[in-house]
């Protein structure tokens, strides 16, 4: 997480700090994914209070990316998305491994996940040529 107290923590942006609590989330929901699958796997009793924690993990993560979330999704998909997220009724496994999924969607359309930021070229030349370059 964020360290509030650091002094260079004001050299940063709004922008960046907002990215670093959310990152830190998602490394948070995460970790706790593993554990719940790890202990579902393993058929442990500590499967239920895990998914309560994950549940819990995934609400916060979702209030962090709320706006960001309606305006990049479908109306629909937010809605079955906020029920997820925020509803207190029990959920089934795929429905908290979906919301997952579009959180970490929209994470990469906002360009916080992404990690192939690379160009891919095909063939250099043919792209040299039509840009006029021979």
């Amino acid at each position: 997480m964020v360290d509030f107290n650091s002094e260079g923590l004001f050299t940063a942006n709004k922008g960046q700090i907002i990215e670093l609590v959310v990152l830190g989330r998602r490394d948070e929901l995460i970790n706790t994914m593993q554990l719940w699958r790890e202990s579902k796997l393993g058929n442990t009793s500590r499967e239920e209070g895990l998914k309560s924690q994950l549940r819990s993990v995934l609400f916060a993560l979702f209030l962090e990316l709320e706006r960001p979330l309606s305006r990049t999704i479908k109306s629909n998909d937010f809605d079955a998305l906020k029920l997820v997220c925020t509803g207190v009724e029990d959920v089934s496994d795929a429905d908290l491994l979906k919301a997952f999924f579009d959180l970490n969607a929209t994470l990469d359309v906002l360009g916080l996940i992404k990690i192939d930021k690379t160009k891919r070229f095909d063939n250099l030349e043919d792209i040299n040529k039509s840009k006029g370059f021979d």
